[in-house]
């Protein structure tokens, strides 16, 4: 079932129309409209992500020195604490020294973010961060909010 669109006027203009002009080229949205729309999406999910018993998915991407004593041993015993939610890991060597990993893993928003900070916290770990999205849709697209496959 194909959704009504609704058309809404927004008055913007000078430097804040340039500027996201110039974003909406940037990250190649082929209109206004949908540049507007991908933002409300986004917004949307950052609004979902913060509530604690929200179904999440995250991305923890690791740079780590291999050569840091027990690194990868603290690593993997975490991740095997948190069976239930690690879903899978990548590994690449970047170079003679240090390692990118990237754990993708899910459950309720709180839980991933906990797991998260577990991993960028041991000790030998260069950076780390956590991209966190919705498991499930933030809006229904065909009206109706029953499971079923499409």
């Amino acid at each position: 079932m194909k959704e009504t669109l609704v058309r809404f006027s927004v008055a913007i203009g000078g430097e804040l129309l340039r500027r996201f002009d110039e974003y909406r080229e940037r990250h190649s949205y082929p209109n206004r409209s949908e540049a507007v729309r991908g933002l409300m999406r986004d917004a949307l999910i950052d609004e979902a992500v913060d509530e604690e018993a929200t179904d999440a998915m995250g991305v923890v991407t690791l740079i780590y020195d291999h050569h840091a004593t027990g690194i990868a041993r603290r690593l993997t015993d975490v991740q095997h604490e948190h069976l239930d939610m690690v879903v899978t890991t990548t590994h690449v060597h970047l170079d003679a020294a240090r390692c990118l990993e990237v754990v993708l893993v899910r459950g309720k928003a709180a839980g991933v973010r906990r797991l998260a900070d577990d991993l960028i916290g041991i000790k030998g770990v260069e950076t780390g961060r956590l991209v966190l999205a919705a498991a499930g849709p933030i809006v229904k697209a065909h009206g109706h909010s029953h499971p079923h496959p499409h």
